[in-house]
């Protein structure tokens, strides 16, 4: 992403883990954002003052529409030069047996639906700045689709899985139209998103990943479109200078915005 314009990069789910370290890391960088979150909250409101950038919130409910998002956005800016997607819902640490319907039906919406809107909406103003960059989707994922998913989080291993199939259709879409797509998938960190998960849970995650010898890397190519859709895993690590980054099993550092490794 090139920060030499004024067009924003737009940051939905700004206040959340994720999502609040990337924006520290572009502001630092100077780059002009627009930051957006569900709740209209003190977390927020508190974002947007220390690195003086707009915001806009709603509810992303099933009454959302298209144009009703559109129209927030738009009230900010004609153009986006990028797109950071780190959308999320907390979730209970259920069995399947368990798990009422109403709870699946939850992260679908949030995951897949809503993400469908914000495609939808953005995609326009995306457009209009490939006349000075080239403008990036970065979508948040999980490391966790990838062989055997833990237990008791169907519903987010579930819905994630669907939107994660989404954006890599999505990558082979916009190529053509010189919009590149990036999926980035992270270890699962302590956040509100996780805070029905048991401590004991992440005392395993972290023996696991200690067993690891190198990043997953996923290369998938399409000769005829010339397409590389890269997904990156690893865990996130905080730099001294406060900057979140992404740590690959190898032991190397990759870049949260782009996925390019930090030398």
């Amino acid at each position: 992403m090139s920060n030499i314009n004024k067009s924003p990069i737009l940051i939905f789910g700004a206040s959340g883990a994720i999502g609040s370290s990337a924006a520290y890391v572009l502001k630092k960088n100077k780059y002009n954002l627009l930051l957006s979150n569900s709740k209209n909250n003190k977390d927020i409101k508190s974002l947007s003052e220390k690195l003086k950038s707009p915001y806009f919130s709603f509810n992303f409910d099933k009454k959302l529409t298209k144009k009703q998002l559109e129209n927030k956005i738009v009230k900010h800016t004609s153009s986006l030069q990028g797109l950071i997607i780190s959308i999320a819902k907390p979730f209970p640490n259920k069995l399947i047996q368990n798990t009422e319907d109403f709870i699946f039906e939850e992260q679908i919406n949030i995951h897949l639906l809503a993400l469908h809107k914000i495609i939808r909406s953005c995609l326009p103003l995306l457009e209009r700045a490939k006349s000075f960059c080239t403008p990036r989707i970065i979508y948040i994922s999980s490391e966790y689709l990838i062989g055997s998913p833990p237990v008791k989080i169907a519903p987010y291993i579930a819905a994630k899985s669907a939107s994660t199939s989404y954006i890599k259709i999505l990558a082979k879409e916009l190529i053509k139209k010189d919009i590149r797509v990036f999926i980035l998938s992270p270890g699962m960190i302590k956040s509100n998103l996780t805070s029905n998960i048991p401590e004991e849970y992440f005392k395993v995650i972290k023996k696991k990943r200690g067993r690891k010898k190198k990043v997953e890397q996923i290369v998938v190519s399409d000769e005829e479109l010339n397409i590389e859709n890269d997904e990156i895993r690893g865990e996130l690590f905080k730099t001294k200078d406060g900057n979140i980054i992404l740590k690959g099993y190898d032991g190397k550092y990759y870049n949260l915005l782009n996925g390019a490794e930090i030398t």
